[in-house]
């Protein structure tokens, strides 16, 4: 509950920023996802392999802050060599950036986001949905008027995750290095 309240100052806080100038874009993104031990409760840790995150946005970018809604998907492996079971999230995220335009056409930024992830296990024909966010740092380089390339961290946190078969509560978290390309409209 803590993590849901400081999402939402941090938004509030966002959202008060200026927009001057709003034009929209559209961005692509892709990485690969760190993932940190699957805890289930009364249960077991895994570990799982790195993974593929992709994600696709559109949104608004004002002098100094951008927000946009974002589609996005990261799968991981589990570790096992002779097994082939794997977790994948397909999320829907409203995001917040803020950061200074550099005249060098550099411009670094923080960000953060929330909201909902589907999580589907190879296991299980059964899926959840739940609260996801994520905290993140990152950069821009201005190509043109039009294009700018991005590269990212971000600390992606689904919350009330639960094994699809047992239902025990799972604790997981991923950090995630992502590399995309910002067009604007």
């Amino acid at each position: 509950m803590k993590k849901s309240l400081i999402m939402a100052i941090l938004f509030s806080g966002l959202a008060s920023a200026p927009v001057a100038a709003a034009a929209p874009y559209i961005s692509l993104s892709g990485g690969i996802g760190l993932p940190g031990e699957w805890k289930e409760t009364n249960y077991s840790t895994d570990k799982l392999n790195s993974g593929i995150v992709l994600s696709g946005a559109v949104g608004y970018s004002g002098r100094n802050t951008r927000f946009e809604g974002a589609l996005g998907y990261q799968q991981h492996n589990w570790t096992i060599p002779t097994n082939n079971d794997s977790v994948s999230f397909l999320t829907m995220m409203a995001n917040g950036y803020y950061g200074r335009n550099g005249e060098s056409g550099f411009s670094p930024y923080v960000m953060a986001g929330a909201g909902f992830t589907r999580a589907n296990a190879s296991w299980s024909i059964r899926s959840n949905t739940n609260f996801v966010w994520q905290v993140g740092a990152g950069f821009g380089v201005k190509l043109d008027e039009k294009f700018t390339i991005d590269v990212g961290y971000r600390y992606f946190k689904p919350e009330g995750l639960e094994c699809p078969e047992e239902g025990n509560s799972v604790n997981w978290k991923s950090h995630n290095i992502l590399a995309g390309i910002r067009y604007m409209l």
